[in-house]
Order: structure tokens, then sequence, then C-alpha cells
């Protein structure tokens, strides 16, 4: 893996940052955030050196922004303090709009609640009896519709109601439904809503346990570029306060240092540590070794103020050698990149994840969800 040549372009407010690096990404600029030298309450923007000259004049237009120019940037930075959370009623999702409404106040950022329901299939019916059957299958569709409208109404008003027994600040809840297949709904609202985190519960409704896991949460990671935040059936619902330990799996490819930045975006309001592990098979120890030594030393330079342990732990089976590391030093969320598509298949197996994910309560954290 290549360390990418990133120069610091100035040093912002953490908000005034994380807005001007959506703005520059919208513009297919890479950028990342990083600890700034000068001041604890500043961090550092950096690019790319061949992108100095367009990237300077986004930020200039930015700074001298008025009116709808003003407000569309004002929309980018909404839309990276937005979480939107698929729901089908089921415990886990409610579980999963619960665990959101406490990143949501740490982050002070929006919830979109939405559910996608299924119109009454059309069965092989004569054409006489279709006819008669109709507007009694349009009487089942509009309850249906009804139902789940009403469903996600109490779903909205229990949150909005914890909101102001708490007394969050800067935290709304709204809601979509719509028909059709959930994981096409996802990503047709993440399009036109634009959230910077998708909370998913990882088990649905009178589904078999592959059948959400495995294929809506797996089809929406794999669709895009927004991270998705797989919430466990045993996750016990503990406060973020305590998500101290994080794990992040790490192949040593290029897309890392991106995952990382915005991994680095996540963890900024919280106390915590972060492990980035690479799992190696026997044989291959001095070549891992020196792109560890690499990755280590750009954490050093890049991200002073956090937490950060690399190293590498030698195992014949991935996915053993992450749930062995995770039981040893009590790791709170596990987080890995959708490029990994081998060992994401795994991790959404119930026969082989079984432990790992379906009976433990460790949030699956991905970079690459659904654009």
């Amino acid at each position: 893996m290549k360390e990418p040549e990133f120069i610091t372009i100035g040093n912002y407010t953490y908000s005034r940052a994380l807005l001007i690096k959506v703005r520059l990404e919208t513009a297919g600029i890479p950028c990342m955030l990083g600890d700034s030298l000068g001041t604890s309450t500043e961090v550092a923007l950096r690019i790319n050196e061949s992108d100095m000259a367009e990237a300077r004049q986004i930020i200039d237009e930015m700074a001298g922004a008025s009116g709808s120019q003003k407000e569309a940037t004002i929309k980018l930075l909404r839309s990276v303090r937005r979480i939107l959370v698929p729901v089908d009623f089921s415990e886990e999702s409610e579980k999963a709009a619960r665990y959101a409404l406490m990143l949501a106040a740490y982050m002070k950022a929006d919830i979109r609640l939405m559910h996608a329901w299924f119109p009454v299939p059309a069965e092989h019916f004569a054409w006489g009896e279709m006819y008669a059957m109709q507007s009694d299958i349009e009487a089942q569709m509009r309850a249906a519709e009804a139902e789940a409208t009403e469903k996600l109404s109490f779903l909205q008003s229990t949150l909005k109601l914890q909101i102001k027994q708490q007394k969050i600040r800067g935290v709304d809840v709204d809601f979509d439904l719509l028909r059709g297949n959930p994981s096409d709904a996802i990503s047709a609202v993440a399009h036109h809503y634009k959230p910077g985190l998708i909370v998913m519960g990882t088990k649905g409704r009178n589904r078999i346990q592959r059948g959400f896991f495995g294929s809506t949460t797996l089809r929406a990671i794999s669709k895009g570029k927004i991270p998705v935040l797989a919430i466990p059936p045993a996750y016990t619902e503990k406060t973020l306060d305590k998500t101290q330990r994080l794990l992040y799996v790490t192949n040593f490819d290029n897309t890392d240092y991106d995952s990382l930045s915005r991994l680095m975006a996540f963890v900024r309001p919280f106390n915590t540590k972060i492990y980035c592990l690479h799992i190696h098979k026997p044989g291959s120890t001095v070549v891992n070794e020196t792109r560890m030594h690499n990755m280590r030393r750009y954490f050093n330079e890049q991200y002073q103020r956090f937490d950060i342990e690399c190293g590498l732990l030698q195992s014949e089976d991935e996915l053993e050698g992450i749930e062995t590391f995770i039981e040893t030093n009590d790791i709170d969320v596990l987080a890995i990149t959708a490029r990994k598509q081998n060992l994401l298949e795994q991790l959404f197996d119930p026969g082989l994840s079984r432990k790992l994910l379906l009976r433990s309560s460790i949030p699956l954290l991905v970079f690459g969800g659904v654009s």
C-alpha cells in the first residue's frame, strides 16, 4: 500500500473542516482530516499537492458564498450530520433506531427513519377472478400502508419523547415510507436524503437470520460509499461513551486511508482507542511488518492526538483471528471496508459468524455503503 502524499491546505474548526471536506469530495478531490499543530481546537485539512489549485478555488468560493450559494453549502454540512435508519418494526431494527439516537446526540445529527413494504403480490388468477378481487387487494394495500405509517409515526414519537426527556439539542427525527424491495428503497432514500451514516439492525421480523442480515444489509453495504453501521441482535444498548475500543481490520489497501480518515471523524467525539490490525497467514511476516511500519509512521504524523495502536496477528483463518482479538482486547466496535468482500460474506453468514456477530454485542462499521 503506497502512502498518499497529502499536504496541509489549512487549519479549521472541526465543523468547518468537515464541511470543506464534503465539498471537495463532491468535486472529486480526495482529502482527509488530521491533527493541527497550531491549536487543539482546530483540525488540519489535507489534500494531494496536485489538487491544490482546484481545492483552493473551491475553498475561496465557499468563503465568499452568499444567498443560494451559502444555502447549498449549509445543506452539505447538514448532509454529513444525517443518519438514515431503515426499520422493519422488529426488535432489532428498533434497537438500531435507539442506537442511532444516542449517536445523533453526540454528532448533533438528524435522523430519518424509513420503511419499505411489499405490495400484495398478484397471483395467477383468471381474468374474471382478478377483476372481482381487485378492490379487495387495493383495500389490503391501503390497510398495509396505513399500518406502516402508524408504526413509523409511533417510533418517531417515541424517539422525540426521548429527545425531550433527555434535553438533547440539535437533533430531529422524521420518516419516509416506500413501497418495494427494501435494499432498493434504502438506496433510493439515501440518494435523495444524502446521510453521512446508515444504521441498521441485523435481523428482520419473520425472516431467517441470513435473510435480513445477509441480503438487505449486505446489499446496502455493497451499493456505494456511505458507511453502514450494523447493530447485531445481542447488542445491549450500552451508552456510547463506554465505546472505548474500536478495531479496524486493514488489508493494506489504498482505500484504507480514506476509510481511516472517515473513521477518525466518527470517533472524534468519543475517547476511543483504535486498534489497526492486519491478519496474515504464516510466511508473509517480513513484508507485512514493513507495510505496518509505514502505516504506523503515517498515523504518528497525521493523528497524534488519537490513541492508535497498529499491529499484526498471525492466523490461518481471518475470521477466527478477528474473533480472538475481539475477545482478548474487549473490543466494542469492529470496522472494515466493503472491499474486503470475502470477509464481509463470512461476517454476514450466520453459519460462519454465529459466535462473533449473531451472539455478540459488537456493532459492525463498514466503509462503503449506499450511494
